[in-house]
């Protein structure tokens, strides 16, 4: 009776590992598709200020320009919509690295419980 208490004790014991590593690969995979929709998105708003910058470049400086303001426009000098999508494209490179770096974070720690698991089947079967 004892032999059979001990496979079906690793067994569970195996089954609870992989469970667990399971629910954590869907947790951390979507945590990185949603870090990349964030990144992709960040790129996007960089690309349009970018292609705002390059059209306002382009006008003569007695231009009037509006700025949009939540649901109103305010007459702004050309410099201070461009210094305005300047900080944008500078706030919105920030974030893709802090997303970045996270993202590093995440796949490390799938990495690291990969090797784990990996670890503790050798050790099963090794007994």
């Amino acid at each position: 009776m004892a032999a059979k208490e001990g496979p079906t004790g690793v067994d569970l014991e195996l089954r609870k590992a992989f469970q667990e590593l399971q629910s954590k690969m869907i947790t951390t995979t979507q945590q990185l598709k949603i870090s990349d929709a964030q990144i992709e998105t960040l790129k996007r708003q960089i690309t349009h200020s970018k292609l705002v910058t390059k059209e306002i470049e382009a006008l003569p400086s007695e231009t009037r320009v509006y700025q949009g303001v939540g649901r109103m426009f305010l007459l702004q000098p050309i410099p201070q919509i461009q210094k305005n999508l300047d900080s944008k494209i500078k706030a919105s490179e920030e974030k893709i690295k802090s997303i970045d770096t996270n993202k590093g974070y995440l796949e490390r720690s799938i990495k690291e419980s990969e090797d784990s698991l990996r670890e503790l089947v050798l050790s099963k079967k090794g007994r």
